[in-house]
């Protein structure tokens, strides 16, 4: 965002008036540089590179197969109130969709795999803090907001569909304390043979919000 300089100049006046045929003296001062800037913000994320797709990808997994993964969050800017994270996953089943489906897989689509996509553990903390920022423990929530919607005993990618968890903790301006996302997604045991060859896409959204009300 482009920096906005306004500049508001004061003028002070002191008069000195006298009385009777004395001459009136006139004394000015001013106050000049009186700027106000407008904030900026400017979300910036790494994963110890410059690119931050891909960060959690598994091919060719089996059941029990884990990636952690992790990205650093940056204000670039001056300012700024909160961050949301919003998720949405996409599964699909590219042999079906070919013609050509796996002999075991006799399931015509991938609806349902993200409930065996086990989210292990997930932080969001401020780097160097000591906290560490739980939001899901060995496959339990520690927060009111993230919710077995499912019921089947864990956090999985299917709870956090369509999920935004907001008014998390900033990075501080100018790229002073960062924040530190982290988790770890695991190909539950329990999948069955339908999901060969299938494969779910997770995408996280993370906005960095000005005011409380956004």
């Amino acid at each position: 965002m482009k920096m906005i300089p306004s500049v508001l100049l004061i003028f002070f006046v002191l008069l000195l008036v006298s009385a009777g045929t004395w001459a009136a003296y006139t004394d000015v001062e001013t106050s000049s540089g009186n700027t106000f800037t407008a904030g900026t913000l400017d979300l910036y994320m790494t994963d110890n590179g410059p690119i931050i797709d891909y960060e959690w990808t598994l091919t060719n997994m089996i059941p029990g197969m884990s990636k952690s993964g992790q990205l650093n969050l940056y204000n670039n800017g001056t300012v700024a109130d909160h961050v949301e994270i919003t998720f949405s996953t996409i599964c699909r089943d590219p042999g079906a969709d070919a013609g050509n489906n796996e002999e075991s897989d006799t399931l015509a689509g991938a609806n349902g795999m993200d409930s065996y996509l086990k989210v292990d553990s997930m932080s969001y903390s401020v780097y160097g803090s000591g906290n560490p920022g739980t939001l899901v423990d060995n496959g339990i929530s520690s927060v009111s907001s993230i919710t077995d919607s499912n019921g089947n005993g864990f956090i999985d990618l299917a709870d956090l569909n369509g999920l935004t968890l907001d008014n998390l903790a900033p990075p501080g301006p100018n790229q002073q304390d960062p924040i530190d996302f982290n988790m770890k997604v695991t190909f539950d045991m329990s999948a069955p043979n339908d999901y060969q060859g299938d494969e779910c896409i997770l995408t996280m959204q993370f906005d960095l919000n000005q005011d409380p009300s956004q």
